[in-house]
């Protein structure tokens, strides 16, 4: 607390802020901002280090070395998303700040303080942190502004388009446009301020290719626009080629699988059909076997009877097969009764001597 209110009124005292030249960083939001500031030999290295930020005319302290050491070791420091640290091996200042928003834009200071030589500036830091929006054509986009408590409910807010002479208002919250079917910019655009929440919201309607840009958040005074905040805005143009192949794709995929299942169904019961005909097995186990023709005794034109001796033992499972050549065929009557016949197999003795 003492260093605190030291280093406050040593801000006050003209003649120790040395001439450092101010270098600006443009970050997009979310991101890490990382900052080295060196130091000659005129800075101790026991001397604490401190990172604040100058915004409304006003300073805040973020993080300072609270704990230097005249040993040669790393000092460091977190307070919320900013780490300060000081190695006096290497004589450098590290910042680092992440999770960088919009509200973190501002004039940063990186600063050693001594006793004897008070207060000695190291870098000046000029953040602009940004927003990345990006939408469809024919979308609506919503940008939120926040602004700070110096600001008052009656002034009046804008947005406006950055160009090579300026920033074009768009819309302006004393001068609200009417949502309107058309091509123009602000007709497509409205502003709206709350005042409890202290948010400006802007909308884009019916967004088209050619409102890709960058924009910011204003205040406007005395005809002049104050930044407060910038967006980048990406439209991209919808192909409604890709959106037919998409919907093409999707539907013959469908197609592809109900055609599988139904394929998959056949299989399954034709191969329960062949299961049942006993057909299961394609290939027949090879049998040695014997075969004698007999005819009848009398001279009569009756089907010829064939005695097959298996030498070897059958299966019960295994199926018998007959080749009859067409000539041999019985024909009957179509209005002729079907007859069946039952076929046992008997396994014959190999010493048989007829």
């Amino acid at each position: 607390m003492e260093l605190r209110v030291l280093l406050l009124l040593l801000l006050c005292l003209p003649g120790f802020q040395a001439q450092i030249l101010e270098s600006k960083e443009r970050q997009s939001e979310g991101s890490t901002l990382y900052v080295q500031c060196p130091y000659t030999a005129q800075f101790y290295y026991y001397q604490p280090k401190v990172w604040y930020r100058v915004r409304n005319g006003k300073m805040e302290l973020l993080a300072l070395t609270t704990n230097p050491t005249k040993y040669l070791h790393t000092n460091q420091t977190t307070n919320g998303n900013v780490t300060i640290e000081d190695d006096p091996v290497h004589g450098t200042v590290f910042i680092t700040m992440t999770n960088l928003q919009t509200e973190d834009s501002g004039i940063y200071y990186c600063a050693s303080f001594s006793y004897s030589n008070g207060y000695l500036l190291l870098k000046v830091i000029s953040l602009n942190v940004f927003k990345e929006l990006h939408a469809w054509e024919l979308d609506s986009l919503s940008v939120q502004c926040k602004y700070s408590a110096w600001v008052h409910s009656t002034d009046v807010k804008v947005w406006c388009r950055s160009t090579q002479t300026g920033c074009k208002v768009v819309v302006r919250t004393d001068y609200p446009s009417a949502q309107r079917n058309s091509k123009a910019l602000e007709d497509r655009t409205l502003i709206q301020d709350d005042s409890q929440r202290r948010t400006v919201t802007v909308t884009m309607h019916k967004l088209q290719a050619w409102d890709t840009g960058v924009y910011w958040c204003g205040l406007y005074r005395h005809s002049d626009i104050t930044p407060t905040m910038e967006a980048n805005v990406n439209v991209s143009k919808s192909d409604s080629n890709v959106n037919f192949f998409i919907l093409l794709s999707g539907i013959l995929s469908i197609l592809f699988i109900l055609a599988l299942i139904s394929l998959i169904t056949v299989c399954v019961r034709r191969r329960k059909q062949l299961k049942r005909r006993g057909m299961w097995r394609l290939v027949m186990p090879r049998l040695d076997s014997t075969e004698r023709i007999e005819s009848p005794k009398d001279d009569s034109k009756d089907l010829k009877y064939v005695t097959l001796n298996f030498t070897s033992q059958l299966i019960p499972e295994d199926p018998l097969y007959c080749n009859v050549e067409p000539s041999q065929a019985h024909r009957k009557p179509k209005d002729e009764n079907v007859e069946y016949a039952i076929i046992a197999l008997k396994q014959v003795p190999t010493n048989d001597k007829g």
